[in-house]
Parts: structure tokens; sequence; C-alpha cells
């Protein structure tokens, strides 16, 4: 796991841009504390840079940016799971300086050119440079697990792992993207391209880019989810698949010259993945949870300690008190140069701090299990709601209008509500994460100015461009709320939400997490998978639990569903809003986007005993608090 960075100016030479880039590594330095390298092309023009977390080959014969021997050079920053099996496949006989994937890499790219990321698996982010065709060509993982940002000033095509390494940039401006903040306040999370920073993309997951001396950068989609007609399988091939594939992808995942461990909170999917690497490992697994001093309603930890004792793993818990989270607040935005508003970075931050301080270099997690198999509770309430959110949407317009009118009138603000709105409105009614601010509220925390800016923009543009996408890749001839909503939770939450969160976070501390879970064979048999599979008499993730029976206990697979979540109201409530409070009226000064009597009414609305506006909260502060840092 690394960090990477460069730039290419495509004018010219540029002898100052060795030095640019090396400033970009150093804001990079938390993603890889072992080494740092700079190469510059002979002329100058350009120039890439890499700050490396030694997890395969720790010698120094791993050292980036590396040169193949016809001159190509690569900074790389992830794991390809499978580089052993593709260097008997397609290397055999070169003699190789290294014992790590980088090199295999680079000597893929010039056996195969673009049709190497067909065999890859794992998650990654880099760039190679071919002298002989003069380009630069770019690639991100199939799911959107590493991170990768781009930006052209002037004449320079500049891109990083981190945005803030992209600041270093001669000409660089911190302005604003419109567009992006009216999405991010209803999703907490933005979409590829975009960008909080205008003029700044990230490359959408399972997509390249080649830059060339001129034009425009060219992006191309390579990888679209492999969907197979699973109808004629029975349940129990249907387990013994899952089983496989699940099995598979932690082996791959505990490939490593560091110790390996795992988060463990005692729920089915990370449960799974201490089950899987204690059955693969002759000495203790390393499993890691966490808990709140005093708050047993959010303490998980007798289900992790119960899997410890089942697999005999070394078990570390971290205990989070109070003031740990006061002190913690202001400083959990210099981590997110783009955007996360999830109270559960801080947890994750302790848990990844914990990891670090005992040696533990590498660590899996369960996340994305929910998202294949519909794990999530709410999602099978819907499901139920799908028929009649179906025939809504056929009703004519006036009738859904008045329906939608009298629930939010007479009703409760509930997911009913949501389905008669979007019926309404001729949306699609599952949007995913969307639990922020809706279309009529954040518009009241927005001023005149940045609305007239924005105009009738919608972010049900956000969730359209998934639904036509969804049209396209699906190629099972069904018609079911379930698929769509696997579809939009791996498209969608999570590279933008779940991927992004756990990749700042670990790399904050210099660790590597890795998910098991979103190995490509398993999400696209998941995704293929019949939703009767997925939600079977009530129970939610049926296949998956069913497959493990065998390998977890019952009150562990069929317990009730906890989120991860942090007694955020209970210790922050009053750290949230002082800081409004003292602040707000300097802020909206500053940043003119927002209105002072809108946001001061969220606040009012949570001191009156709304629960409602905690996450609302949380958001603006976090947004208070990103602004101030990043936008000064």
């Amino acid at each position: 796991m690394c960090g990477i960075s460069g730039l290419w100016n495509r004018s010219g030479a540029a002898p100052e841009g060795a030095a640019t880039v090396m400033r970009m590594n150093n804001r990079l330095q938390h993603r890889g504390p072992d080494d740092a390298g700079v190469w510059s092309s002979p002329n100058a023009d350009v120039h890439l840079g890499h700050r490396r977390l030694s997890i395969l080959d720790l010698s120094p014969s791993g050292h980036q940016p590396m040169i193949s021997p016809s001159g190509k050079v690569i900074v790389f920053n992830g794991e390809i799971y499978n580089f052993r099996e593709l260097k008997d496949r397609f290397l055999p006989g070169v003699k190789l300086q290294s014992s790590g994937d980088t090199e295999i890499l680079l000597h893929l790219y010039e056996k195969l050119g673009q049709r190497c990321l067909e065999h890859l698996n794992g998650m990654f982010a880099f760039a190679i440079w071919d002298p002989q065709l003069q380009e630069l060509f770019v690639a991100r993982d199939r799911i959107g697990k590493k991170p990768f940002y781009f930006t052209t000033i002037n004449s320079c095509f500049a891109f990083a792992s981190e945005i803030k390494a992209l600041q270093e940039v001669p000409g660089w401006k911190s302005e604003v993207d419109a567009d992006a903040l009216y999405h991010f306040l209803t999703f907490n999370l933005l979409a590829p391209p975009q960008t909080m920073f205008r003029g700044v993309d990230k490359l959408p997951p399972g997509h390249f880019l080649v830059v060339r001396k001129s034009g425009p950068p060219q992006i191309e989609r390579y990888w679209t989810p492999g969907y197979s007609e699973l109808s004629s399988l029975s349940e129990s091939a249907l387990k013994d698949r899952t089983y496989e594939l699940l099995e598979s992808a932690v082996r791959y995942r505990t490939v490593s010259d560091v110790p390996v461990g795992a988060f463990l909170s005692g729920g089915v999917d990370s449960s799974a993945v201490v089950a899987f690497m204690a059955q693969q490992s002759a000495a203790p697994v390393r499993t890691y949870s966490i808990g709140f001093e005093g708050q047993a309603d959010y303490d998980e930890r007798k289900y992790a300690e119960q899997i410890s004792r089942q697999f005999g793993t070394d078990h570390h818990e971290r205990i989070i008190r109070p003031q740990e989270i006061t002190d913690l607040l202001p400083h959990i935005v210099e981590y997110f140069d783009e955007p996360m508003a999830d109270a559960t970075c801080i947890p994750i931050h302790f848990l990844s701090e914990k990891a670090r301080a005992d040696g533990t270099n590498v660590v899996l997690t369960g996340d994305g299990g929910d998202e294949l198999f519909a794990g999530y509770r709410n999602w099978k309430n819907y499901a139920a709601l799908y028929p009649a959110f179906e025939a809504y949407k056929k009703l004519p317009g006036f009738i859904r209008n008045a329906a939608s009118t009298l629930h939010r009138r007479f009703g409760t603000s509930d997911i009913r509500q949501e389905m008669l709105e979007r019926a309404a409105k001729g949306q699609e009614f599952f949007w995913g994460g969307a639990k922020s601010f809706k279309e009529h509220s954040k518009r009241s925390i927005l001023s005149d100015a940045f609305i007239r800016t924005v105009g009738p923009l919608d972010s049900y543009s956000v969730i359209d461009h998934y639904r036509k996408q969804f049209a396209k890749d699906f190629t099972l001839k069904r018609n079911h709320s379930v698929d769509w909503m696997c579809y939009l939770g791996v498209a969608f939450n999570i590279p933008n939400y779940y991927l992004y969160r756990m990749d700042r976070l670990g790399m904050a501390n210099s660790i590597e997490i890795r998910s098991p879970f979103l190995d490509y064979r398993l999400v696209e048999f998941a995704l293929s998978v019949d939703p009767q599979w997925k939600i079977k008499d009530g129970e939610p993730k049926y296949l998956l639990k069913k497959s493990l029976e065998g390998l977890l206990s019952h009150d562990i697979l069929y317990r009730k569903k906890r989120g991860f979540n942090v007694p955020l109201r209970e210790w922050g409530g009053a750290v949230l809003t002082d800081y409004i409070d003292t602040n707000l009226s300097d802020f909206c000064k500053d940043f003119p986007q927002f209105r002072y009597e809108g946001i001061k009414a969220q606040v009012d609305r949570l001191r009156a005993g709304n629960t409602d506006a905690s996450n609302r909260l949380w958001t603006i502060y976090f947004l208070m608090q990103w602004f101030r840092k990043w936008m000064k």
C-alpha cells in the first residue's frame, strides 16, 4: 500500500517538476513511511513520485518508481493478489529483480498492454509512463478500493492518491464545485468523477485513463460485472460456491511479508473472515475490536470475544473514552481532503491506530457482505414496498401528488413517505445511503445566491445515472428490486463511502486494509444470485448465512444485526452544537454558500429533542470544519 503522485508538463520541460513531486510525496508520507522516490524523464517533462508502505518484498529491490528494461516507469499503489499465478502464466523464464507484485505488473503491461487489466485480481491504482508511445497509462481496480485523483493546471497534467498532494502543483486554486456540494448534502459522499474541488476529478472504479501529448485525458471503462445465469443451481450448490469463493478471497488477502490481522465486530461478515483466516494460518490470528466506556448499547465486544475464543485468536480490544472523542473531533477532518461526514470514522481511526501500534501492518475487514447479499434489514422493508411503489407510479400525477402531500402533513417521516414522494416525482424508490438532507431541507441551509448557481439541480440525477448504468450492465432477464439495491450498493456506496473511509483511515495510520468480500469473482457471483436466496423467509443475507452454518454458531449468524454505531449524541452532541453556535455567524460570512438561519434551525431542532437531526448536525459540523481546513 502506497501513495503515488506525478505530473506531466505537456508543453515542454519542467525542471522544477521534480521538486514539485517531492513536495507532493511529502504530503503523502502517511501512506508510505518506509521509502520514497522520485523519477524524472530525460527532458524533465514527466515526473513520477512514490511513497512506500512495505508489504511484499521488503528489500530495496521493491523501490519505486520502478523502471523496466525498455524504459517504462511505474508508480503503483495497492496489491495484486494473484501476482504469482500471473508470473507463471505470462512471464515464464523472465528474470525478475524483485519478489513482489509491482515488477510483475510492469512486465505484464509490456507484454499485454491495456489488456493486462483483464487478468488482475487485486486493489490498485497505478500510472505507467511509456516513453515509446509518449503516453501515460493509468488504471483503477474494478471495485474502487484504491483512489486516483487528477487535474490539469495550465498545460500540466497532475495526479495523486489524495487531493492534498495536488495542492502543491503551481497554479492550484481551492474552489468549491457547487454541484458537488449540493449532492454531498444528500449522500454524504461524492460519486466519480466529481470531487468537492472544481477542476479535480477522480477516476471511476473499473476504468483506465490515457494521457497523450495533446488533447484531454481519454477515459474508458474496462470492467462491467459479469452476470451469470445461476437459476439451474440448487440451494446446496449455491451455498458451496459462496463458501469456496469467500475462502479463496481470504486466502489471497493473507499473502504478506508483514503481520496480518482482522477487525472483528462479532457480526457475520467479520466473523466469517476471521474463521477462514484461522483455518488457513498456523499461528493465532490477530483480531481487533472496539468498545465505548459505559455505553453498553453500542458495545458488541462479547460477540467478538466469542469468535476469538472459538478460533483461538490473539485478541485485542480498544476501549474509547468520552474525552478521546471530544479531542479527536476537531482533527478528523484532516484525514479527509475529500469530505466524508460519517461518525463511524471515529472508531475505525482508533482501531487502525491500535493495530499499527501492535505492529499489525495489514488488516482484513468484512466490508461488502451486506451489499452483496442484501444484509441490511431496511432493505427488506424496501423490497416489501416496491410492488406498492410501482403501482403508485402508474397512477395519474394528481393522485400521486395528493397522496404524498397528505402523508407528509398527517403521517410520519419514514420509508413510506419516501415511497410516496419518489413515486410522485417519477423517480427510483431506493437511493442507497441518502440519509442526510432531503431536497427541500438542504435548500433551507443554502443561500439564495448559491441556489441560483445550481438552478434546478436535483440530487436524483446521481441515482438516475446509476439506474441507467444498471439497465445496461444487468444482463439477466428478471426485474427485481433486490438486484437494483445490490448493484447500487456495489457501484455507488461501497467505493465512495466504505472503501474511501477505510483507505483514508488505514493510510492515516500507515496500515493496509483488505476486503475479501470485494474480490471481483465473489462480487460477480453474488450479484448474479437470485434475490430469493438473499432475502428468504424474512431473513436478510440468507444464502451467505446458510453457507457459513458449518463454520459459525447459530447465535452469531442469526442474531439481530446492529450497525457499527457511535455514541455521538451522548458524548459529542454538546461539542457539535457549541462549535456551531460559536462559529456559525463568521462561517456563513466567509463561505456565503450557506444560510445562517437554516443551519441555526437545525441546531435548535436537536436541542428540542429531535434525534433525526443528529446525522444532519454531524454533516454541518464536519462541513464547517472541512471548509475551514481545505477551502481557505
